[in-house]
């Protein structure tokens, strides 16, 4: 009887097992949200969207949890008529047509999707943040559809200011590797460090021409040059920053993302670090990397945050001696780009969209930088610490 009764609670337990996962893994699934951040990557607010015909909404009321008193809504149901006064500007919709008006001008705008009522709620199309705010406002949005993200950068940020384009900012892009002796690491895809970096680097100097400055690579194809020629050629053009890519890889197919590094001679490994000419405007200056430290970790911050908002987890930044790095005399850091044994992470790195990403990324954090220090250079004196 006892051995029937074990027999049976046996049979069961696998059932009870199954409903009690089941009844605590949905009850504790969480909704999808969109993120909203600003511009240094603080969270503004999560917003529950729905998914409507593969297409993105979110209720038209949560704008005012975004913008706080800077936002209201008004919801005529009957009429199916949405009023929203948002940045001192005010926009009328009607539910399901895709023209926006503004009634302090009557500008008209055409969204691509238009806004719909679920379940009795006005929603907006994902789009009224991309494709009519940056109209209305002196914002920029910045929107991650892969990681449901959306940044509000103000569009006052990216202008130069005209007394300063005469400026010629010189930044080093250094992408690892190259030739046919040193590929780096190397994807189970068959994907070579040495072509992700250059890739992206040669992306970046693209892009950077919209932005008025000159970016330099230490080699522009796949070709071999050593530690010291890079090193050597980004002294010569007295750059203003350097920045050196790679992929990287462990022993664990787990390890994965990107990794920023600064150069901190205070650390247990030791290399090199005698003083080494480099020639200011002026006179002769006598640098060590050490004497760039603080704008390193200043440029590795703004590259940190621009870089979270395209990763899936955040970003470190880390603090070593880095050979690579010790004998350049201007701002540097290495930017690892993710794991080239990480099967997620290769795959990214395989799809030229990715790259695109990247490169804007970077780009955007050059700028931001370029823009802080446009009145001041590293190689015009000794302002850095001790």
């Amino acid at each position: 009887m006892w051995l029937r009764r074990e027999k049976s609670l046996l049979t069961i337990l696998p059932i009870i097992t199954l409903i009690y996962i089941t009844f605590f893994t949905h009850g504790n699934a969480q909704a999808p949200t969109v993120r909203f951040v600003d511009k240094e990557g603080n969270i503004l607010t999560e917003v529950v969207y729905t998914l409507h015909k593969e297409s993105i909404y979110i209720p038209a009321e949560e704008l005012e949890d975004i913008f706080k008193e800077d936002a209201s809504t008004l919801y005529n149901r009957p009429r199916k008529q949405l009023k929203i006064k948002i940045k001192g500007k005010e926009l009328d919709f009607s539910i399901g047509k895709t023209t926006v008006k503004n009634t302090a001008d009557n500008q008209t705008f055409t969204l691509s999707k238009p806004p719909l009522a679920i379940n009795t709620h006005p929603m907006l199309p994902i789009e009224f943040f991309t494709e009519i705010l940056p109209s209305i406002d002196d914002i920029e949005v910045l929107y991650n559809p892969d990681l449901q993200r959306i940044r509000f950068m103000p569009k006052t940020a990216w202008i130069s200011d005209p007394e300063e384009t005469d400026q010629e900012w010189i930044i080093v892009i250094d992408p690892g590797h190259g030739g046919e002796d040193d590929v780096g690491c190397k994807a189970q895809n068959g994907l070579l460090e040495k072509d992700v970096v250059l890739r992206v680097a040669q992306e970046i100097q693209k892009l950077s021409k919209q932005y008025g400055y000159k970016i330099h690579l230490t080699r522009s194809e796949d070709i071999k040059r050593t530690r010291v020629q890079r090193v050597q050629s980004s002294n010569q053009l007295r750059g203003e920053l350097f920045l050196s890519l790679h992929c990287n890889a462990s022993f664990s197919q787990k390890h994965k993302g990107m990794h920023i590094y600064v150069n901190n001679p205070s650390g247990q490994l030791q290399f090199r670090t005698a003083a080494m000419p480099a020639f200011a405007k002026k006179r002769l200056n006598i640098r060590t990397q050490s004497n760039f430290l603080i704008k390193s970790k200043e440029f590795a911050g703004i590259l940190q945050k621009e870089m979270n908002f395209i990763a899936a987890n955040p970003i470190p930044i880390s603090e070593f001696p880095i050979i690579a790095l010790s004998e350049v005399y201007m701002p540097a850091i290495l930017l690892e780009l993710g794991y080239l044994t990480n099967i997620d992470d290769a795959t990214l790195l395989s799809n030229q969209d990715h790259i695109t990403e990247l490169a804007t990324a970077i780009t955007r954090a050059l700028k931001t930088y370029t823009l802080k220090h446009h009145n001041t250079s590293d190689t015009t004196g000794l302002n850095q610490e001790e």
